[in-house]
């Protein structure tokens, strides 16, 4: 019985500090730091890039507004095929999200290029700007394809967290 109960103090005191460990919030990232998209599916060439950085935004249009501090979500994505590649899709969207707490969705927009390559596969970009959480190094970016009229969105096709973002 002695032997048991030691057993279970010694489990005890050997899962504490990796409980006090999991319990600490994640790290704060660099501001501004960029980090890239990998695909998350098998898309040839595609990639991406997110940019995060702190914005001061006046209140109002008035030249002496205050102004108010909000982190944003900036992402390029290249070489992506058509949304309707992927089903019932007309747009992308872009996804940042702080798992278990909160995310932000915004649209893309095709970037339209002077000479659009020959081979294949199109750049898109979007932002918002309006967060006013701290973001972290387990925030996670992602493109989605997305149905403009449904609302409803696809699984990733690029993705990443800021646990690499480099400033």
């Amino acid at each position: 019985m002695m032997k048991r109960l030691g057993s279970l103090a010694l489990s005890l005191v050997l899962m504490l500090p990796a409980a006090a460990i999991q319990a600490q919030p994640a790290a704060p990232i660099p501001y501004p730091c960029s980090v890239v998209l990998h695909p998350a599916q098998d898309i040839p060439n595609a990639r991406g890039t997110a940019l995060i950085a702190k914005v001061k935004k006046p209140y109002t249009e008035a030249p002496d507004s205050p102004v108010r501090e909000r982190r944003s979500v900036g992402i390029y994505a290249d070489w992506l095929p058509a949304p309707a590649s992927f089903g019932d899709y007309d747009q992308y969207e872009g996804m940042a999200r702080i798992p278990d707490q909160i995310s932000w969705r915004f649209t893309m927009h095709l970037v339209r290029e002077d000479a659009p390559s020959w081979f294949g596969g199109s750049p898109w970009a979007g932002k918002f700007d309006e967060i006013s959480s701290e973001l972290t190094v387990n925030t996670r970016v992602e493109v989605r394809p997305f149905n403009s009229k449904t609302k409803k969105a696809g699984r990733a096709v690029l993705q990443g967290t800021l646990q690499g973002c480099r400033n």
